[in-house]
């Protein structure tokens, strides 16, 4: 044993010496399985990072949420016009629910209207979110009030003229520190007493922008303020289960009654659709599914050229160094000495290349997270040290079967013609 590891270490310091002798070629040949690491790396992270945002994003939706709307979460190219013409729910699909439903803690109907104008004194802010809702939409959302208070019962049946502001609107406004309390914003005209600010959420809404975006009214207030009959206002209406387990009963129930409301025939296909978390997570598991198999065949096409530029150097330095293997083998070495001589030399250039890649990736994805973060973007880049390990495994193996033919091309060298040329 101890000769199996003096030889080993022999055969190591060989190596390392080939490969210092020749510095420059040596940089060249690993840069290639770099780039290829890196590559591959690289694409893992950034679909890691868009599966990790999504997953937590899609997380704040509630796995007992249920959402019907006139569209389906899928992808709608193929019927587009199918959906379109649908109609959109109503408040009266949303009182059959509210009173014959069963085994949903919470039904919220709302309307919302996209890329609204709210006003503040002199200042307008763009491209807002405005959303009329009943008193329940604070139970099917998830978020917490930072300041003041959601809007009460009182305020949403009687159609009063206040509101909740998104974080990111209330900042626009007032800054991050103000209190905005008690003020008043302008819609279409309209006066709004603020009775809240939402706490920051940076969550992705499917039917628009952040929560921290919105502006939070009473449904009937809205109704008074826009026409909610023009295909510009959408409408939605969210049902909690009350468990985990009754998601399926409730979706089923809503089934009926909407069906029964709209008069649809046994033999007609539903004109609605009811939205999951459940069904969304697997679409985008698919995608990121396809995207890393596809990043992955790429990135190999880069590594088998790395791989090709290290069988190719590695022959070379078989090449150089015959007379060198003839006198090794004329004191005493042995045919798998030689090889693992030029393996380990293999090896050693492709893990060094792979170590270089994945340094690139901790820089690049460094930057990347700074340049994120100065742009207030909620998103995180994700290094898995799984997909590090992947990247160092890949080297090694790229080493071996870059190296093993040169090498064994070496170690079937006759020392006495090798000694002649």
């Amino acid at each position: 044993m101890k000769n199996i590891f003096h030889f080993f270490f022999e055969a190591l310091k060989l190596s390392w010496k080939a490969i210092l002798s020749h510095r420059l070629r040596t940089l060249l040949t690993m840069l290639g399985i770099s780039i290829g690491i890196f590559s591959i790396t690289m694409i893992f992270t950034l679909v890691n990072t868009l599966q990790y945002s999504v997953t937590l994003n899609l997380s704040s939706l509630g796995s007992t949420i249920l959402y019907v709307h006139n569209w389906p979460w899928k992808d709608n190219s193929e019927d587009w016009f199918k959906y379109f013409n649908r109609p959109k729910v109503s408040l009266a699909d949303y009182e059959k629910l509210k009173n014959e439903l069963k085994y949903a803690s919470a039904i919220n109907f709302s309307y919302i209207k996209n890329g609204s104008t709210v006003k503040y004194q002199k200042k307008t802010a763009e491209g807002t979110q405005i959303v009329g809702c009943t008193r329940d939409f604070v139970f099917v959302n998830n978020f917490e009030i930072e300041k003041g208070r959601f809007l009460s019962e009182f305020e949403i049946s009687g159609g009063r003229k206040s509101c909740v502001l998104g974080n990111q609107v209330a900042k626009n406004f007032f800054g991050p520190y103000a209190n905005p309390i008690g003020e008043e914003i302008m819609i279409k005209g309209k006066k709004f007493k603020i009775v809240g600010v939402i706490a920051p959420q940076g969550n992705m809404n499917i039917f628009g922008p952040s929560i921290d975006f919105q502006v939070i009214i009473p449904y009937s207030t809205f109704a008074n303020t826009f026409d909610v009959t023009k295909r510009s206002v959408d409408r939605l209406i969210t049902v909690k289960a009350e468990s985990p387990e009754k998601v399926y009963e409730v979706e089923n129930q809503i089934i009926g009654l909407i069906r029964a409301k709209r008069g649809l025939k046994p033999t007609q296909e539903d004109n609605f659709s009811i939205n999951k978390q459940e069904a969304l997570m697997k679409q985008f598991n698919q995608i990121f599914g396809a995207l890393n198999i596809g990043g992955t065949v790429i990135s190999l096409f880069s590594l088998l050229v790395g791989g090709f530029g290290i069988a190719n150097i590695m022959f070379v330095s078989v090449k150089e160094r015959t007379v060198e293997i003839g006198i090794q083998k004329s004191l005493g070495s042995t045919q798998w000495f030689i090889l693992q001589q030029f393996l380990l030399e293999s090896i050693i250039l492709c893990v060094i290349g792979g170590l270089m890649g994945i340094f690139f990736l901790l820089f690049i994805s460094g930057l990347l997270q700074w340049l994120i973060d100065m742009a207030e973007l909620k998103l995180v880049m994700t290094i898995k040290l799984q997909d590090i390990l992947l990247g160092i495994g890949l080297s090694v193996m790229i080493g071996i079967i870059s190296g093993f033919l040169p090498a064994y091309t070496a170690s079937k060298l006759d020392p006495v013609e090798a000694m002649r040329s």
